[in-house]
């Protein structure tokens, strides 16, 4: 078996490595040069095309655009407050016509009494517009008496009052 290694030049033995310590250096040289990618002169732009797909995979598409909320608008009815009272004060709730404690027992200077009615019953009915005691007063009945009737306008508020319920508001 070989244990060591002689270098000898011309002749002359200059020194003796064991086998063992030459393997170790040898390997040590190997591991050292494997897998140094500084050491490398060649092109290798072209490499990177085998690690990454040659295509772009496809984008995902966005979610799609969600519609706007279109809000219904709110339909703001005929008030009372704002619409019928003001008719009321001044064409019909004056003094010796139907404010307390009226003609006819009708009050038209709030809406409680009015809706209560008078001596011949209920001013209006909830839902019936046209058929309302009051509207058939105002529209060719007689009322206001001595003055102006009311206009195609006015009459219409009180119509469509009633029919969207003849609430308080």
């Amino acid at each position: 078996m070989i244990d060591s290694f002689s270098i000898r030049v011309r002749n002359r033995h200059i020194f003796t490595i064991p086998v063992f310590a030459m393997s170790i250096f040898l390997a040590a040289i190997f591991i050292a040069s494997c897998g140094d990618e500084g050491d490398i002169t060649e092109d290798t732009t072209g490499m990177t095309d085998v690690l990454q797909p040659t295509t772009t995979p496809p984008e995902t598409p966005p979610p799609p655009a969600e519609e706007p909320v279109v809000e219904e608008p709110v339909v703001v009815g005929v008030s009372f407050k704002d619409d019928i009272q003001p008719i009321l004060a001044e064409r019909c709730a004056i003094p010796g016509c139907h404010a307390a404690p009226g003609v006819a027992g009708l009050d038209l200077s709030k809406y409680d009494t009015f809706k209560k009615g008078g001596n011949t019953g209920p001013a209006f009915a909830a839902g019936d517009g046209k058929g309302s005691l009051v509207v058939k007063r105002i529209d060719g009945g007689g009322m206001p008496p001595g003055g102006p009737p009311l206009d195609g306008d006015q009459i219409q508020l009180f119509i469509d009052w009633i029919n969207e319920g003849a609430d308080n508001n």
